[in-house]
């Protein structure tokens, strides 16, 4: 009767104390691994976030820019309320290029109360077609090159 106990005792089906700690560390790895995943999801949700929020201020900032009809007004600037920045204050720095009514901006816009972890200042050149920019001496000269250089390269006089 004794040997049938023993040969019991070792046909029992249960897990060894290496397997259930093996177990518990794979579970345990895999909670950091997805917890980790989630945590990075969320701060770039956030960054996100913070992002389209600068966005919307540069771009209302820029349409002021481009609403100003007068060459000097722009260069000079102006101070605007943005929706999450607070006040920014904008100036360009415009010059002619080659090309008629086309211009090269430097746009430069200062926070100054900026959310945290952003930026105070931005900066971007823009090219801007812009004919009430152009003073009349200045197209006209433009113009007279432009057509002096078709001449040129035509050759119409043979």
């Amino acid at each position: 009767m004794r040997a049938r106990r023993n040969d019991h005792c070792h046909d029992r089906r249960a897990f060894t104390l290496i397997e259930a700690l093996l177990a518990i560390t794979l579970f345990a790895s895999a909670a950091v691994v997805l917890s980790s995943a989630f945590v990075n999801a969320l701060m770039a949700r956030e960054f996100g976030n913070h992002n389209a929020m600068l966005e919307g201020d540069i771009r209302a900032v820029r349409l002021q820019l481009l609403l100003e009809p007068n060459r000097e007004d722009a260069e000079d600037g102006n101070d605007i309320d943005t929706m999450n920045s607070g006040k920014a204050s904008w100036k360009a720095e415009i010059e002619p290029t080659s090309v008629v009514d086309l211009f090269q901006v430097n746009f430069q816009i200062e926070f100054l109360d900026p959310p945290e972890n952003q930026p105070a200042s931005y900066s971007e050149i823009l090219y801007l077609l812009r004919p009430s920019w152009s003073e009349g001496d200045e197209r006209s000269e433009l113009l007279e090159e432009k057509r002096e250089a078709l001449r040129d390269s035509r050759d119409f006089d043979q």
